[in-house]
């Protein structure tokens, strides 16, 4: 995932919500529990939880976006897709593999190509009757005269009803670019001669905005966006956002991981999430969460990026822009490159102008590229008319690039999981045992 940009992102940023307690007692509704001035956050969640009637009494901790900004500015390479969108890329000679002499390549590129291909030749269109839902900083799916402007590489019939949980309304619009940034990735319009390319443009989604205008929000929000999602049919959901380490266990954050449990295991939703943006910290929750698919980031070069978390509760990588974590990674020409994932978002300090930021790298692009792609899998039919959840996590990971050759690095399963994502190969054919 991403984290928010230094500006606001501070150390002052606190850790959850000052004066709230998120408690359940059994058969009960949860509720917010306002505490007295003077009693400690700590000391309350205690006291309640030793009462044997309470199930879960916790902080409401607040989640960050996962997006690390680099400096600002535009690449300065020349205009295309393919230029600017190395992500989507096949790796072809560049990592052994048989590819057109004439074809664009990029070592750590996901070959969007090859599946779109393949999906094709299928008679159907990428994410086709697939319902993605963005849990995020909303999207600039709509126009409202005159603060936003729809960004004019999504249509209007692509978008399905949402919720806005932070302002309490039906309007879910993005005041970040974080979102837009997410679900361009996912499903930003393909051959319409407009900006760049999403992995799956038929897919339908439902926009859920969790993260205020600065990139953060609540656990009782994000627990309410989850359930929103599954209640309108989510198959996919995206999570392109971090607790902060304070979080270790899903006991703390237990509505958000109740949530989880009845996306994942009660209605079969694919749940993908950002592992996080800082070395030598564990995968951030919700990555961590039972049945989640936490996604790395890796970069032009497929070497895992900087910052990328690794460990327990990586499933696998993804391209989310950035420098290698490892110096001698890659190709030596290349070592001060710092390509990050080019999108569609907004430009400046209002709502209304659209451009491609160059300071979008992390684990919340890498997390939108498996999200994409988990789309595919289920839009593709090569599982099925309809695949289970585990199913589809077995595919993405069965079918990743995991040969040292084909990586800029040795392969290190705490550093990448099951590997680097390959679309081409994810909707190619059933994998054994998925």
């Amino acid at each position: 995932m991403i984290a928010p940009s230094a500006s606001r992102a501070t150390a002052a940023t606190p850790d959850y919500v000052p004066g709230e307690i998120l408690v359940r007692f059994q058969g009960e509704p949860e509720r917010v529990l306002e505490l007295p001035g003077g009693v400690g956050i700590g000391e309350a969640a205690r006291s309640l939880r030793a009462n044997p009637a309470v199930d879960y009494a916790n902080p409401n901790y607040i989640a960050h976006a996962s997006a690390v900004p680099n400096d600002p500015g535009r690449s300065g390479k020349p205009k295309g897709w393919r230029w600017m969108q190395w992500n989507f890329l096949p790796c072809g000679s560049l990592c052994g593999q048989s590819a057109d002499p004439l074809e664009f390549q990029a070592a750590g590129g996901i070959n969007a190509l090859g599946a779109w291909r393949t999906i094709h030749r299928r008679g159907r269109s990428s994410g086709q009757g697939v319902r993605v839902a963005v849990v995020d900083t909303g999207v600039a799916y709509k126009s409202k005269k005159p603060d936003f402007r729809k960004s004019p590489d999504f249509s209007r019939t692509q978008f399905l009803h949402g919720f806005d949980f932070v302002k309490g309304n039906e309007l879910p619009l993005d005041r970040d670019g974080h979102g837009t940034h997410v679900t361009g990735t996912i499903a930003e319009r393909t051959g319409n001669g407009v900006a760049l390319t999403g992995l799956a443009p038929a897919a339908k989604i439902i926009p859920v905005r969790v993260l205020d205008a600065n990139g953060f929000g609540t656990a009782r929000q994000i627990t309410r966006g989850i359930r929103f999602a599954v209640k309108h049919g989510a198959d996919v959901i995206n999570m392109s956002f971090e607790f902060s380490a304070s979080v270790s266990s899903c006991k703390q954050i237990a509505n958000v991981c109740k949530a989880l449990r009845f996306a994942t295991k009660r209605h079969n939703v694919v749940v993908v999430a950002a592992a996080g943006n800082s070395d030598g910290n564990a995968v951030a929750f919700p990555a961590r969460a039972p049945r989640v698919i936490g996604v790395g980031r890796t970069t032009r070069d497929a070497c895992v990026a900087s910052g990328s978390r690794s460990g327990e509760g990586l499933d696998l990588v993804a391209p989310g822009g950035g420098s290698p974590r490892v110096l001698e990674c890659g190709d030596p020409a290349q070592q001060d490159s710092d390509d990050p994932i080019f999108q569609l978002t907004f430009t400046g300090a209002k709502f209304t102008q659209f451009g491609y930021p160059s300071f979008y790298e992390g684990t919340s692009m890498a997390a939108a590229h498996v999200t994409g792609v988990a789309a595919m899998v289920i839009s593709s039919g090569v599982l099925g008319r309809h695949p289970s959840r585990a199913a589809v996590e077995c595919q993405l990971e069965a079918t990743t690039r995991h040969d040292t050759q084909e990586l800029g690095q040795a392969y290190d399963e705490r550093l990448m999981g099951a590997g680097l994502l390959d679309a081409a190969q994810a909707v190619k054919d059933h994998a054994p045992g998925c």
